[in-house]
């Protein structure tokens, strides 16, 4: 559960951006070079009391396994 940084208010997750077939992936990327593995997926929360939104990655797997 996430809760909104600007009221408190418990945020509505797993929204995913406009115009997206199925997702965003996130790619990792070391020292400015792109590595064709997929961290997770790119998904938004949003506050149904302010409308204040946030970004966050569902994992696919834990970092470094």
């Amino acid at each position: 559960m996430r809760k909104c940084l600007r009221c408190g208010t418990e945020m509505q997750e797993g929204y995913t951006l406009f115009g997206s077939d199925d997702y965003w992936p996130v790619i990792e990327a070391e020292n400015g070079k792109w590595f064709p593995r997929e961290i997770g997926k790119l998904f938004c929360a949003v506050c149904p009391g302010c409308g204040y939104a946030e970004l966050y990655v569902e994992h696919k797997e834990a970092k470094g396994g």
